[in-house]
């Protein structure tokens, strides 16, 4: 049995290499041309200004033929939104931008991110070589620095767009087309918030939300539009946006101190003012509102108002309509939530420190304040239950701010890293470290022959993938100002300084000249 097993076995095996052998022939092996894409970029993001730059590719095409005769290739170039693919859209053909080799393309497409495709089919075998890379469109009216200005008394609008760390581009008088007249100039307000941002111009008449898309003002978006009951006209004179509390609510101060708030979420409006201290005790608010800009905080209240009238710290809680008197979580607070005295500055920082300049009525004394709105989750005893978030306010910052020129100081400004204070006395800039307070301010810019109209910080607080560059601009110090005795459409001058640890000198960064008779200047941030 075992001898007949081992016959079949090799007989079959002897069957198996004969016929493969036979089999060599019946195949016709042939190499493919293979398609080379030079001059496509690959790795790095490539950033193009709508309507000013065009996207120029020349690409290379070789092959391991030689075929170099562009007539035997056909070129496809594709543009989708970044993140999608092709199966998620409907009409490839109308994301399809051009079928030349090379492209010299107005770009026009609307801001945001993309990814550009070049497919390269061979006619002669119908292999499709594909490159990609990825575009980023802005424009000068999605973002930059927005610098208002006064016209003979009607707002003016130049723009300072940073195309990169080394390049900008600067446009002037953008509303010189505009035939409606708002009013005299008085504030410039960008607030960012995931579901809604707002970039408000206030003038001495009313305040326009101006569009999302060109920046235009006009009647139909002045802010009177998100009132229940429409005013006459609302001049804001504060307004921020919560972060990371609980609630998202946009809270608003008028020119006569009345408070407002709506829901970002449920695109509310704005109803009844909100000066009533727990509902009952009645108050004027200061013209300014703090939040947490902290991305590492859940749960932080909503804002921190002043109460002009008692002289006190209000906050504005999760789940609260009326604000209440702030209470701080230190066993040793180094400052009682009721002052006694005037507000002059309240700011928000990037790290989450909401800082406070209070006048001392009686002595004329300046005070520094910190603050720290915070939060957290708190699980439920059992699974099915709801948990809750606990508040937090701590006190990082207190005491009085010496030198020069402090009483009279006419701006302030507040760092987004280091706990530095600048003012603005004459034509001089001040730094003054609340870390070491017993040193006096020292002047750190002299500008002769400039009023200085502002100092910024202006933390980015977008949910971006911004570049370094970009986001150190959080922690430059912008000054802006006009020369004296220059013509007012060309007196304007803008500066960003880096502001070193340790009290070093600041270093200039850029410089911008030949801008209007400044009145403000603020950051508007990109949203997709």
């Amino acid at each position: 049995m075992n001898r007949i097993f081992h016959i079949i076995s090799v007989v079959c095996i002897v069957f198996v290499l004969t016929a493969c052998a036979d089999d060599k022939g019946n195949y016709d092996y042939h190499d493919i041309n293979e398609v080379t894409v030079e001059g496509v970029p690959s790795n790095d993001v490539m950033t193009k200004v709508a309507f000013i730059d065009h996207l120029t590719i020349d690409p290379k095409i070789s092959s391991s033929f030689g075929i170099d005769d562009e007539d035997n290739y056909e070129y496809t170039w594709i543009i989708l939104p970044f993140g999608k693919d092709f199966n998620q859209i409907d009409d490839i053909d109308a994301c399809t931008f051009s079928h030349s080799k090379s492209i010299d393309e107005l770009v026009t497409w609307s801001p945001g991110d993309y990814s550009v495709f070049f497919k390269v089919k061979d006619r002669s075998n119908g292999l499709t070589t594909i490159r990609s890379f990825k575009l980023r469109v802005k424009s000068t009216t999605s973002e930059g620095w927005l610098v208002l200005c006064d016209d003979g008394g009607k707002p003016r609008m130049d723009v300072i767009f940073n195309v990169s760390d080394k390049e900008d581009l600067i446009a002037h008088d953008l509303w010189q087309n505009n035939d409606f007249n708002p009013g005299a100039p008085k504030r410039i307000i960008y607030n960012y918030q995931l579901n809604e941002t707002s970039t408000l111009l206030v003038t001495d008449k009313s305040t326009y939300n101006l569009d999302v898309t060109d920046l235009h003002y006009g009647e139909d978006n002045e802010l009177i539009w998100r009132f229940g009951a429409t005013p006459e006209y609302v001049r804001v004179a504060a307004s921020a946006k919560s972060q990371f509390s609980v609630s998202n609510f946009w809270i608003i101060i008028d020119d006569k101190g009345e408070v407002y708030s709506l829901d970002i979420n449920n695109n509310g409006l704005f109803e009844f003012p909100l000066n009533k201290i727990d509902g009952k005790t009645e108050f004027k608010a200061a013209p300014f509102v703090g939040v947490c800009y902290n991305n590492t905080v859940q749960g932080a209240p909503i804002a921190y108002l002043y109460d002009e009238t008692h002289k006190q710290f209000l906050v504005i809680r999760n789940n609260s309509q009326y604000p209440s008197v702030t209470t701080f979580n230190e066993a040793s607070p180094l400052f009682s939530a009721q002052t006694g005295r005037d507000m002059l500055w309240m700011e928000s920082t990037k790290t989450g420190n909401v800082y406070a300049i209070l006048k001392d009525p009686e002595t004329a004394k300046v005070y520094f304040y910190g603050m720290e709105m915070s939060g957290k989750y708190v699980p439920a005893a059992q699974w099915w239950q709801q948990g809750t978030y606990e508040e937090y306010n701590y006190q990082h910052y207190y005491g009085e701010v010496t030198g020069e020129g402090i009483a009279s100081a006419s701006a302030f400004a507040f760092h987004s890293q280091f706990p530095y204070l600048f003012y603005v006395s004459g034509n001089k800039v001040f730094q003054f470290d609340m870390g070491h307070p017993e040193e006096p301010a020292q002047e750190v810019l002299s500008l002769p022959g400039e009023t200085i109209r502002t100092i910024r910080f202006c933390p980015m607080t977008a949910w971006e993938a911004y570049e370094e560059w970009e986001r150190q601009r959080t922690y430059q110090l912008v000054v802006a100002t006009v020369s004296d005795g220059e013509a007012e459409d060309r007196c304007g001058n803008v500066r960003m300084y880096d502001v070193p640890n340790l009290m070093q000198p600041l270093s200039l960064v850029k410089e911008y000249h030949g801008l209007g008779n400044i009145v403000d200047i603020t950051y508007k941030e990109r949203k997709k």
